[in-house]
């Protein structure tokens, strides 16, 4: 089941987009125009300035496709999460329960400077299961998952709520915010100094707890036509204070932003 779920993430973001979009932090929920019977969804092309690794100070623009797919609005892959909604639903159709797998991303060495001489950390493969409620002012995720690729053997639970600020014509424009809780386990794996990566400017580090980052994002869309779309993205997430505390971050104020053309089908 673990290799499944792996292999099912690497086959539909493919490793560039994996090791990038879990900066982003927000999955935002579906499209309406994606739901429905049927395939639906978009593909967007876009250039993505983000961080080399999270915490990093330098930034890069790689340019990727964005994948927002569903399929009977039951199954679907939105960005780097890929998820199953279960039969059960409230009657008003308004809450709803699903299974979801997503990937955290790694880094390696060359990564950046203060990452010299330390080991790769690999990409997590996390599962679990959200509930989600779409409400009469926005739509609210509440998610728990587990490492099921025993990588950095933690967990993470999200919190995200999004909101349409502006919905006027061909224009959109749509709000997001809340957090992620990533565990002491994690936390250590990803942001943690071993013994055997020592060095005179870079000591030993543990996590000493679990730590909550919190994110705002502002999307905005313009329909150009029924099949084209321009989209833009701009997000800031703040790393939490165990992160902070590590010798190979140099930056916690984690800006992604990209520019993108959409096509829908």
């Amino acid at each position: 089941m673990k290799r499944v779920l792996a292999t099912a993430l690497m086959m539909l973001s493919g490793t560039a987009s994996a090791d990038v979009l879990e900066d982003l932090i927000v999955v935002a929920p579906l499209d309406t125009s994606v739901r429905g019977e049927g395939l639906h969804g978009e593909v967007l092309a876009a250039a993505v300035v983000r961080p080399k690794y999270s915490g990093s100070e330098t930034s890069s623009v790689v340019a990727l496709p964005l994948i927002n797919i569903s399929y009977n609005d039951t199954f679907y892959f939105n960005v780097h999460r890929l998820g199953y909604w279960l039969p059960w639903k409230s009657e008003d159709e308004k809450v709803r329960f699903g299974l979801l797998a997503e990937q955290q991303r790694g880094f390696e060495a060359s990564d950046g400077a203060l990452l010299r001489g330390m080991s790769e950390r690999e990409t997590a493969t996390e599962a679990g299961f959200n509930i989600a409620w779409d409400s009469p002012i926005g739509y609210l995720d509440f998610a728990y998952l587990n490492d099921v690729s025993d990588t950095h053997k933690g967990s993470a639970v999200k919190l995200m709520f999004s909101t349409r600020l502006i919905e006027r014509g061909k224009l959109f424009i749509k709000a997001s915010g809340g957090f992620e809780r990533m565990s002491q386990r994690a936390v250590s794996y990803y942001y943690g100094v071993r013994p055997d990566e020592v060095t005179a400017a870079r000591p030993q580090y543990i996590s000493a707890d679990s730590t909550i980052h919190t994110y705002f994002a502002l999307d905005a869309r313009y329909r150009i036509s029924k099949r084209w779309s321009l989209d833009g993205h701009l997000s800031n997430n703040k790393m939490g204070e165990q992160v902070e505390h590590s010798p190979i971050v140099d930056k916690t104020n984690v800006t992604v932003a990209y520019l993108a053309a959409g096509w829908h089908f």
